[in-house]
Order: structure tokens, then C-alpha cells, then sequence
């Protein structure tokens, strides 16, 4: 699936297109917003939009420089391929929060806290955000992975739904992106990965040491962008839906199911403080090594220029919230 955006001015169209990379669902709405009201257009940036079904697929293209950025790939996918030499920059965000846990109807009583996974079958989705919620929420329970439960590992979250739904597994970690899929499967959602982390990032907006370096014009005229999405769905919750259903093409059933969740919150902030605190999580659980200097693997200063430009150009008390916000999140 493409989405593309192009400027009417000179500069725009003389511009190199951002090649961005994304996964249909929620965690993709303040892009969709931007595509489907045209502020790629207006900020000037031009865009060239392709559809990946997993993380791992996503990242491991923008790893071979086959994208610019990645918009709805996670936090801790891109930290663990930083982690292991991919030079990648986290330089915003998409989503916070979000992930459900799914179980059969039946089931759903048996699950009111981290306790309730033991001697259990999970199947989760390997190295996406909600699998380090998950594994994280276990080591702080006390709660040994390879003898108090089973873990069975899959690439993709839709693999771990059908694995819930068969019978495969007993519970099944699942991601924002198949929220409106599990709940049309019949499948209930008792617990979220807010339960485990509170306000823990996730899909961070990712671009490659290149892009940073030769296209940083068009990655804030994109963050610009994605900012404009943020006030218009703060204000017009629907403008996300109507996004889900002509720029996705979901039922509008399944857009507001993924869109409206009230367990995601969608935000540009690069929030450097949660994603420090999200790699300190992962190695206190043993879940990466290595290490990763974050003086190179964030850079906030894109986003703020964008949040400049928009305080300057159409003064509002809604970029003054998120200067507050801003301050408080990126020390």
C-alpha cells in the first residue's frame, strides 16, 4: 500500500521524497491524518508511504537503507537493532501505550494480573514493543520465563491472534495494530501493556544517520506535519477514523476500534526520557546487550524545530501544552 503527498510549491517539488515505512493500524493514524488533510502538502514534504506486516521487516529495510524512516515500527525493535550496530536516530513519536493481551471469552476471567500467567502457554510477537512490556512485567513479578510458563515466540502479532483463536497458546501478547482484529475474532482483551508499564513509548518515528545528515529540511517539514495530525485528532477524534477508512481502507467498524482506543495515546513528542527509561527496562530484564549511545540515537532537536515553527506561524494554546510537554519529557 503507497500514500503519497506532494507540495505545490517550488521547494516541494524539487525536494527528495522521504521514504517512509510503516504497518497498518492505530499506531499509524497521525501519518494517515496528515496524508488524508493534506499537511504533507502544506508543510511542503514530499512522501512516499510502503506497507510492511512486521516490525523486524520494517527495520531490517530501513537497516538497508531502503527507507529514510519508519514511522509505526515500535520502541523496542529499533532500540535492539541500535543496540547491535544499525545506525539509526529516533527523532519523534506515533503512539504510547496500547497493547492488549487476548484470550478466549471464556478465558477472560483468569486473567487479572501478571500473577495470572503462570503455567500458562504465551505466545508472543518477538521483539516488538508489547514482548519487552510483557517479559519486563514478569521479571519484576519474580516470575521465571522458562519455568513458571511457556513462551512460544512469533514474527507477527496476526500469528499470535490465530494462535489465541485455535487454541494454540492460552494467551497471546498482542500489538496496537490488531486491536479491531482480535475483538472481531470474538477474542477478549482483559489486560493492556499500561497495566504492566504505565505510559510506556512505543512506535517511535526512526530515520537512518543519512537522512538526518542530508534530508533534515524534509524530516521537520514531516514532523510539522505529523504535528498539525496531532492538534486536528486532539480536536476531531473522527478526523482519525475517516484517515483509518480512506487512507488504511478499514471498515469503519475496525477504524474506530483501532483509532479510538482509549488505552493509546497518539503523540509527536520523541519523549527521550521514556525511551531511556524502555532501554534501561530491556537490560535490566536481560533482554539486549550491548549498549547504546543515546547522544546519537536521539536527536529531539528536529521535533522542537517543527513545534517552533508552528508556535511562530499559528500561535495556539495547543503548542504551548505540548512545549510544556516537551520540556518535561526530553531533559
Amino acid at each position: 500500500m503507497f500514500l503519497a503527498a506532494c507540495g505545490k510549491t517550488e521547494e516541494a517539488n524539487t525536494a527528495r521524497p522521504l521514504r517512509v515505512g510503516y504497518q497498518q493500524g492505530g499506531s499509524s493514524t497521525l501519518p494517515m491524518i496528515a496524508g488524508e488533510y493534506r499537511y504533507f502538502e502544506q508543510t511542503g514534504v514530499k512522501t512516499d508511504f510502503t506497507v510492511f506486516t512486521s516490525s523486524s521487516d520494517g527495520l531490517n529495510a530501513l537497516n538497508a537503507e531502503k527507507l529514510d524512516l519508519g514511522v509505526s515500527f515500535g520502541t523496542g525493535g529499533p532500540l535492539t537493532f541500535i543496540s547491535k550496530g544499525s545506525k539509526f536516530i529516533i527523532i519523534g513519536g506515533n503512539l504510547s501505550g496500547g497493547h492488549p493481551v487476548m484470550v478466549k471469552p471464556e478465558n477472560v476471567h483468569k486473567y487479572r494480573s501478571i500473577q495470572d500467567f503462570k503455567g500458562k502457554t504465551v505466545g508472543t510477537p518477538r521483539i516488538f514493543t508489547s514482548d519487552v512490556i510483557f517479559r519486563g512485567a514478569l521479571f519484576e513479578a519474580g516470575i521465571d520465563p522458562e519455568k513458571d510458563l511457556t513462551i512460544v515466540e512469533f514474527k507477527r502479532p496476526i500469528d499470535v491472534l490465530e494462535a489465541v483463536k485455535s487454541g494454540k497458546v492460552d494467551v497471546g501478547i498482542g500489538v496496537t495494530n490488531i486491536i479491531g482484529q482480535a475483538r472481531q475474532s470474538g477474542l477478549a482483551l482483559p489486560l493492556w501493556s499500561n497495566d504492566f508499564f504505565p505510559d510506556h513509548p512505543c512506535c517511535r518515528i526512526v530515520a537512518t544517520e543519512d537522512a538526518v545528515r542530508t534530508k533534515r529540511p524534509e524530516l521537520v517539514k514531516f514532523l510539522k506535519a505529523e504535528l498539525l495530525a496531532e492538534k486536528k485528532f486532539a480536536e476531531d477524534p473522527e478526523a482519525g477514523v475517516r484517515a483509518g477508512v480512506n487512507q488504511q481502507k478499514f471498515s469503519e467498524r475496525l477504524a474506530r476500534d483501532l483509532v479510538l482506543e482509549p488505552h493509546s495515546k497518539l503523540t509527536v513528542d520523541p519523549n527521550r526520557k521514556g525511551v531511556e527509561n524502555m532501554w534501561r527496562h530491556m537490560k535490566r530484564i536481560g533482554y539486549v546487550k550491548g549498549e547504546i549511545d543515546f547522544g546519537k540515537a536521539i536527536d529531539t532537536t528536529l521535533y522542537y524545530e517543527a513545534l517552533q515553527q508552528l508556535r511562530r506561524e499559528s500561535p495556539d494554546p495547543f503548542w504551548e501544552e505540548l512545549e510544556r510537554r516537551y520540556k518535561e519529557l526530553n531533559p
